[in-house]
C-alpha cells in the first residue's frame, strides 16, 4: 500500500521525511543496538533474581518490583516516546533515552539496596520507552522495499539475540565474582558498555522527523498512560494478589480510561488537530489483525521461554545450561533474520504463514519430543525443534513489523515504532500471567509445566496462522493495501 492513501495524522497534507531505498543495514547499526541492549537487560536480570534474593535478602513483591519497575514505564510510555521522536527529531530522542539507559545500568551496578535498585530500574524503563521507538520509526522513515526489509529483519535479529544472550551471560555472571565486584553487578556493567556503543554508533543512521508540526496531545496522553499503567499493574501484580477484587478495580479503571482516550482522540482528529493515536489510522484492518497478531505471537513466545528454563531444570539442568540450550535457537533466528529479504523476494506474502507453519510443527514436535525424552538430556534432545523453531520465528517477525509499519504514514511513523513495541510490551506480560495461571490452577511443574507451555504456544500461533490466511487473502482482494 502507499501512506498517501491514509490520513496522516488529521491535518493538512505536507511534506514527508526524505526517504532513500538503498540504506545498507549496517548504518543502522547503533539504533539496532538497542532492542538487543533492551531484551538483555530484561531477560538478564530475570536470571540473576535469586541471587538478588540472597544479596539482599529481598521478599517477592520486592523482586517482582524490580522487573516491573523496568516493564511498565517501558509500556506506558512507548507511544509518548515515539510521537515526541516525530516532533523532535528521532535522532534526538533515541540519544536522549539510551543516555537514561546508560545512567541507570550504571546506577544499577552501584546499588546498595534493593530499593535503589527498583529506582534505578525505573529510569531504565523510561530511557527504553524513549528510544525503543526511535528504531523502527528511522527504518520507515529512511528506506524502502528491500532496504527496509533487511533493516527490519535486523530489528528482530537483535532483540532475538539479546535475549537469548542475556539468559546465557546473566546465569553465568550470577555465578561469578570479580574480586570486589559481585557477578550480578557485572550484568549492568556489560548492559552500560554496549548503551555507550549504541550512543557512539547512533550518528551513523540518516536522521528524520516529521516535517509537520506534531502537536503532543496531553489530555490523550494521560488518557492513554493512565489506561496502559493500570493494565500493567493489574496483568504484572495480578497473581501475587490472588487476583483479588482490587485486580479488577484496576482493570475497571484501564478500561474506563482507554475508552475515554478513544473519545477524545475521535473528536480531536475531527477537529483537525493532531491527536497522539489518530483514529483514522487504527481503524484500518490490515493494522488492527497485524497488531493482533503480533500480540499472539509475543505472548506465546514470553510464554514459552517463561516456564522453559523453570522445567528443565527440574528435570536437572542447571539455569546455566538451561540458557545456553536456547543459544542454538537464537543464533538461528538471528541468522534466518538477516536473510528474510530474500525469502521474501520468492514467497512474497507467503512468507507469514509459512513462518507459522514451521512454528507449529516445531513445537508439536518439542512436545513429543518432551513426553518421549524427558530427562537431564531433555535440552540436546530438544535441539532439531529449538533450530526449526528459530527458522520458523525469524520468517514471522519481520513480516509482522512490516505488516504494522507500513500501515502507519511516514511523517508519523513514531506511531509505528510505539504501537508495535507497545503491544509487544503488553503480549509479553500477558503471555507469562496467562501460562502462570495455567501451572499454578494445574499444579504442574519440570515437564508438565513446559507441555502447558507448548499447548498455548500451539494454540496462540494456530490463531496467528488463521489471521495471517485472512491477511493474505484480504491482500488478494485489496492488492492497494497489500
Amino acid at each position: 500500500m502507499t501512506t498517501s492513501a491514509h490520513p496522516a495524522t488529521g491535518t493538512a497534507p505536507a511534506p514527508t521525511a526524505s526517504v532513500s531505498p538503498a540504506v545498507p543495514t549496517w548504518r543502522y547499526i547503533g539504533f539496532l543496538l538497542g532492542p538487543g541492549v533492551g531484551t538483555f537487560a530484561f531477560n538478564a536480570v530475570t536470571v540473576i533474581l535469586p541471587t538478588l534474593r540472597d544479596r539482599f535478602g529481598s521478599d517477592d513483591v520486592s523482586l517482582e518490583l524490580v522487573i516491573a519497575g523496568y516493564g511498565i514505564p517501558f509500556a506506558v510510555l512507548l507511544i509518548l516516546g515515539g510521537r515526541l521522536g516525530d516532533r523532535f527529531g528521532r535522532h534526538r530522542l533515541y540519544v536522549v533515552g539510551m543516555g537514561l539507559f546508560l545512567v541507570s545500568a550504571v546506577a544499577c551496578a552501584l546499588a546498595p539496596s534493593v530499593a535503589m535498585l527498583i529506582v534505578a530500574r525505573i529510569v531504565q524503563g523510561v530511557g527504553a520507552a524513549l528510544c525503543t521507538p526511535q528504531v523502527l520509526a528511522t527504518i520507515q522513515a529512511t528506506s524502502t522495499g528491500v532496504a527496509r526489509t533487511r533493516a527490519i529483519a535486523a530489528f528482530g535479529a537483535s532483540g532475538g539475540i539479546g535475549a537469548a544472550v542475556g539468559q546465557v551471560v546473566g546465569g553465568a555472571l550470577a555465578a561469578m565474582s570479580f574480586g570486589v565486584v559481585e557477578g550480578w553487578r557485572a550484568v549492568f556493567v556489560v548492559v552500560a558498555l554496549v548503551a555507550a556503543a549504541a550512543i557512539a554508533l547512533a550518528p551513523l543512521a540518516p536522521r528524520s522527523r516529521s516535517h509537520e508540526h506534531v502537536a503532543i496531545d496531553l489530555v490523550g496522553t494521560a488518557a492513554l498512560g493512565i489506561g496502559i499503567l493500570a493494565a500493567s499493574v493489574a496483568l504484572t501484580f495480578g497473581p501475587a494478589w490472588g487476583w483479588a477484587w482490587p485486580v479488577y478495580v484496576v482493570l475497571l479503571v484501564a478500561a474506563v480510561a482507554l475508552v475515554a482516550m478513544w473519545r477524545h482522540q475521535d473528536a480531536v482528529e475531527r477537529s483537525g488537530r493532531v491527536p497522539l493515536l489518530p483514529p483514522s489510522v487504527l481503524r484500518l484492518r490490515p493494522l488492527q489483525l497485524g497488531l493482533l497478531s503480533a500480540a499472539l505471537f509475543f505472548a506465546g513466545y514470553s510464554a514459552l521461554l517463561y516456564v522453559f528454563p523453570r522445567a528443565v531444570e527440574q528435570g536437572g539442568m542447571t539455569s546455566l545450561q538451561a540458557g545456553l540450550a536456547l543459544l542454538p535457537f537464537a543464533v538461528v533466528f538471528a541468522a534466518v533474520s538477516l536473510m528474510v529479504a530474500r525469502v521474501q523476494a520468492r514467497l512474497g506474502d507467503a512468507t507469514l504463514a509459512w513462518g507459522v507453519g514451521l512454528q507449529l510443527v516445531a513445537l508439536v514436535t518439542m512436545s513429543a519430543t518432551v513426553v518421549f525424552a524427558w530427562g537431564a538430556d531433555i535440552g540436546l534432545w530438544l535441539q532439531p525443534a529449538l533450530v526449526l523453531l528459530g527458522v520458523g520465528q525469524a520468517l514471522i517477525f519481520s513480516p509482522l513489523t512490516q505488516l504494522v509499519v507500513r500501515e502507519v504514514p511516514v511523517q508519523a511513523a513514531g506511531l509505528s515504532g510505539g504501537m508495535f513495541s507497545t503491544a509487544q510490551q503488553l503480549a509479553l506480560s500477558f503471555g507469562v500471567i496467562v501460562i502462570g495461571g495455567v501451572v499454578s490452577f494445574t499444579g504442574g511443574v519440570g515437564r508438565d509445566e513446559l507441555l502447558a507451555g507448548l499447548a498455548l504456544d500451539v494454540l496462540l500461533a494456530t490463531a496467528v496462522l488463521v489471521l495471517a490466511l485472512v491477511l493474505r487473502a484480504r491482500g488478494r482482494r485489496h492488492p492497494a493495501d497489500a
